[in-house]
């Protein structure tokens, strides 16, 4: 044999070795350490049936109308037999068309990733321009562009405060209608003086 054919040997090798050694030094080693950092991680919930865990989700979405929404949530749950995702420590926005924001707190939420229509529950805190509104529950539906917040509901403003058991908000007209469940019941409302 010849130098040049030892030559080319020698690199054919020295090219096997290197590729061997990028191998089992870099794609060995992070699978290895992506391993044993989740088993580091504290332990997840376990989830049974057609579900799966995930935390720190959040999705998306913009209508034809220019408004978007955006839902935020510690932890979520997604239901492979319905569109509808189980959120937990939830946060909220949505964005009109006419640069209005509106933002959502609550403990819970049921998530419709077909419509984008939210039930939000567990202390729910929705403030929009001045107004704050807290209740126990809040039915979002980012299509009609309406929310029905219930069940221990307070409102507060910059003029007033009141109690009533019901809120219904239509955000593309600006009506608002508050109710109590009871029609004998009186809806409690407070002149606030700055």
């Amino acid at each position: 044999m010849d130098k040049k054919s030892y030559i080319q040997i020698s690199l054919v090798v020295l090219i096997l070795v290197i590729i061997t050694f990028v191998y089992f030094d870099y794609f060995k080693s992070s699978s290895e350490k992506s391993s044993s950092n989740s088993e580091n991680t504290s332990p997840k919930k376990l989830v049974k049936g057609n579900e799966d865990l995930i935390s720190d989700m959040s999705y998306f979405s913009v209508d034809n109308n220019g408004n978007r929404y955006e839902i935020f949530s510690k932890y979520g749950i997604l239901d492979q037999s319905s569109a509808l995702i189980l959120m937990e420590n939830v946060n909220a926005i949505v964005y009109l068309s006419n640069d209005e924001k509106i933002l959502i707190n609550s403990n819970k939420a049921k998530y419709n990733d077909d419509n984008n229509d939210t039930t939000f529950n567990g202390s729910v805190e929705m403030i929009y321009g001045e107004h704050i509104i807290k209740s126990e529950n809040l039915d979002l539906s980012f299509k009609d562009q309406t929310a029905i917040l219930y069940d221990s509901v307070k409102y507060k403003s910059n003029l007033s405060k009141l109690n009533a058991d019901r809120i219904f908000i239509d955000f593309l007209n600006k009506n608002t209608k508050i109710q109590m469940n009871n029609e004998r019941n009186n809806i409690l409302v407070q002149s606030v003086i700055k």
